[in-house]
């Protein structure tokens, strides 16, 4: 059938010629129109035959989908292994390598998630970072003081280079720390900064590693909302992708292209890479590396797989009729989820670069090679170069011939149009076409529907247009590129697509608790919250006070933990470089009694530094008060405890530390002090300072509602705190005497940095005494 489209299409081609030619010279419209019509004609029949190609091919692959569940399903044949098998088996060790070119937005939380989310204990994690990326370092580094198996892989030169050069460093870096300490990793899994993992992703790598020397496991996108269509449709997309078409090919060619993420090597393989192309194991000159170093293992006689696997994980959710959460165990696939783009622009350049690494550079690079069915595979990955274009001229010519139909129907006497489909054969492959399209349509529902849920499902043939539109889109732009590429024989730069990272609440990572959102960032042990909790139920304390009484997290990270559950950001300041003018938009009185201190101005706003969120009456009678002095709007940000407690007592009497400051600017200005050393100078006599009702409170003179009482009486009269409090009799006069020492003065404040700065190395001060 494909032979005889192929001859009526040159002999209509030949018609159409002669008959312009005929027509030009007349001058009539109507001809032009008609030749038009006759081009058109053409591209119906091309279009068709090149739809019918790339389909059968399509359904080919739908059917040794199905072929193989019906006889999985029918048979014992490899059934998967039960999930107290994964429980027990000997922990491999295990080497995840991300790595992270300006990702300081999101590289944070990915860390911070990924140890929280593994039920593994046996792994380390690389961070790949650049000397001039100093964003990403600096989180980088926060994340290294929390959790002890986070390593800073550095990249010897300056980025971006390429994602397969700074993976290339993180394996040096591994097989350096592996030299250094003696601990020899089994296993290399690569991950990027916006991977959200499963928690049995690394027991299922340890399990099946053995079976292969590279694994895949399903990477899917997380759950959008409906209205992002172009982020859903990655939904539908990988949906089908890993579900279908990945371990059809696995099954069939033994091999499995890896998708860059959630891929594990087994050690010997990653040495055979390593050994093959001189320390270099992942391609420089290409950019999917993941989609090259899969077939250079397969051409180096190494078996991968791609691995579905299931697991029970217990799960929370709000009870249906009653108060509070219940939990249960919930079927999951063991897949790595992540954010892909929701702009069109962006998923244009996103997929360009994908169809530059595998299409183009792909088939110069690594030609066709292997038996048959690799050859076909190959073929697979390289279609999108007319199938893409293609799907685009469909659209065009449906949309030319409804508005030619159109213009006929309004003005009957424009010209009389022959049928655009004239020919039988024509109408039978496009009816077969048709038939086609409805099973793509139901595949991509079933897909959407077993991975996504019903409520993404309506939509999934709409955005079947919506991903033809990118990848045209993406065709026009990697054709550009590659041609600019071979016409310059400049190097392709590496196209990175910016992360973004789900909130706490959308990982369910107990946002709305300080416990859960401490723990998540392992500022806090288990055994100390639960302690701390504990200890609630005895003698109440809000519980980021209660943790900082038990001395169980530092006031640093309970700032860092109310700025994640409010969304804003935490930040320790120097009272005294606040400006005078900004300061007094609060007095000592109103500061002390809200426990906030303003800090600068920005843009028209305010920012205002709290120790712990507000309720919601004194942050209305707050943003009143500001509103009083001309403050429009007030952003609210968290600062350590300590900041605040020694802003209140001091930043509204800069005089106490005249001398000192003295002293430190001419150390400054000589060079044997730099502000940062001053800084922490300045920051290690805050630490610890604390509030004069929170002295008396941990040494157990003092209980937190008798504190309340007491606030609010001072607030009324406004009178000191420690005259309220004796004056009620709610603390012992020595006791308030004594804590008050505890606070320290003024002047011991100046005697502590004094000392500091006449210690012998006064270029690197000594931290001052705890306070």
């Amino acid at each position: 059938m494909i032979a005889g489209a192929t001859n009526e299409i040159r002999t209509t081609t030949a018609e159409a010629t002669a008959w312009l030619a005929t027509h030009a010279a007349s001058g009539q419209i109507e001809g032009w129109v008609l030749a038009y019509w006759s081009l058109l004609q053409i591209a119906v029949m091309a279009s068709a035959v090149l739809i019918l190609v790339s389909s059968i091919d399509d359904m080919f692959i739908d059917l040794a989908y199905w072929v193989r569940r019906i006889i999985r399903f029918c048979t014992f044949w490899v059934r998967p292994p039960k999930q107290e098998w994964l429980d027990r088996h000997p922990q491999k060790r295990i080497a995840i390598m991300v790595p992270a070119w300006q990702e300081s937005d999101v590289i944070a939380n990915m860390v911070a998630n990924t140890f929280k989310t593994f039920d593994y204990q046996q792994f380390h994690l690389f961070v790949g970072v650049y000397a001039n990326d100093a964003d990403t370092r600096r989180e980088v580094d926060k994340v290294r003081r929390r959790f002890p198996n986070v390593h800073r892989a550095e990249v010897p030169h300056d980025g971006p280079t390429s994602k397969a050069d700074c993976l290339n460093c993180i394996v040096q870096n591994i097989l350096l720390h592996e030299q250094k300490t003696g601990e020899i990793f089994d296993v290399y899994l690569m991950h990027d900064a916006e991977d959200v993992v499963h928690p049995y992703g690394l027991k299922t790598v340890n399990w099946f590693i053995d079976e292969a020397a590279m694994i895949q496991m399903p990477v899917l996108s997380m759950d959008r909302k409906w209205t992002s269509m172009v982020a859903c449709h990655y939904m539908d997309e990988f949906a089908e992708v890993h579900t279908k078409d990945l371990p059809v090919r696995s099954a069939l060619s033994g091999m499995t292209p890896s998708a860059g993420v959630a891929t594990a090597f087994h050690r010997e393989a990653m040495n055979a890479l390593v050994r093959e192309k001189n320390g270099q194991p992942f391609n420089t000159d290409s950019l999917t590396e993941d989609y090259d170093v899969a077939h250079r293992l397969s051409a180096l006689g190494y078996h991968s797989e791609f691995v579905r696997y299931h697991a029970r994980i217990e799960r929370t959710r709000k009870a249906w009729f009653r108060k509070g959460e219940v939990t249960y165990r919930r079927r999951e696939l063991v897949a790595t989820k992540e954010f892909f783009p929701d702009k069109f622009a962006t998923s244009v350049r996103q997929k360009a670069r994908w169809m530059l690494g595998i299409s183009l550079m792909g088939w110069q690079q690594l030609g066709w090679f292997g038996g048959a069915i690799n050859r076909y595979y190959l073929y697979r990955d390289r279609k999108a170069l007319f199938t893409a274009p293609t799907g685009m001229f469909g659209y065009v010519i449906v949309a030319q011939v409804l508005g030619m139909w159109g213009i006929v129907a309004i003005w009957p006497q424009a010209v009389d149009l022959p049928p655009i489909i004239d020919r039988p054969w024509v109408w039978t492959v496009v009816m077969i076409n048709f038939l086609f399209l409805v099973n793509r349509i139901l595949h991509r529902l079933w897909f959407t529907l077993s991975n996504h849920g019903l409520k993404h499902m309506p939509l999934a043939p709409v955005r079947i247009v919506i991903s033809n539109l990118i990848a045209f889109g993406a065709f026009w732009r990697a054709m550009r590129q590659y041609l600019t590429h071979l016409i310059t024989r400049r190097p392709i730069a590496w196209d990175k697509t910016q992360h973004a990272y789900p909130s706490l609440e959308e990982l369910q990572q107990g946002a709305g608790r300080l416990g859960d959102t401490l723990r998540f960032w392992n500022h806090v042990s288990e055994a100390d919250l639960t302690h701390a909790l504990e200890e609630q139920k005895l003698h109440y304390r809000p519980l980021g006070l209660m943790l900082l009484d038990l001395g169980a997290v530092e006031d640093e990270y309970l700032a860092e933990a109310f700025a994640e559950r409010g969304e804003t950001y935490a930040s320790m300041f120097d009272p005294f470089r606040i400006d005078p003018e900004v300061l007094a938009l609060l007095t000592p009185q109103e500061a002390a009694t809200y426990g906030a201190v303003p800090l600068r101005r920005t843009n028209g706003s305010v920012d205002i530094a709290l120790a712990e969120p507000l309720p919601a009456p004194m942050r209305i009678e707050l943003e009143r008060t500001l509103g009083r002095r001309g403050v429009k709007n007030a952003r609210f940000l968290f600062a350590p405890l300590s900041d605040i407690a020694f802003a209140i007592r001091f930043a509204w009497d800069r005089d106490a530390f005249a001398d000192v400051r003295a002293q430190t600017a001419q150390l400054r200005a000589s060079g044997v002090l730099d502000a940062s050393q001053e800084a922490m100078l300045w920051r290690t006599v805050r630490a610890g300072y604390a509030r004069l009702g929170d002295l008396l409170v941990r040494e157990g003179a003092l209980s937190h509602a008798d504190l309340q009482s007491a606030l609010a009486a001072s607030r009324a009269s406004g009178r000191p705190l420690a005259e309220t409090l004796i004056d009620m009799g709610l603390a012992p006069r020595e006791r308030v005497e004594a804590a008050l020492k505890t606070q320290k003065s003024a002047a011991w404040v100046n005697q502590a940095l004094l000392d500091a700065l006449k210690s012998p190395a006064a270029g690197e001060p000594e931290p001052a005494p705890h306070v």
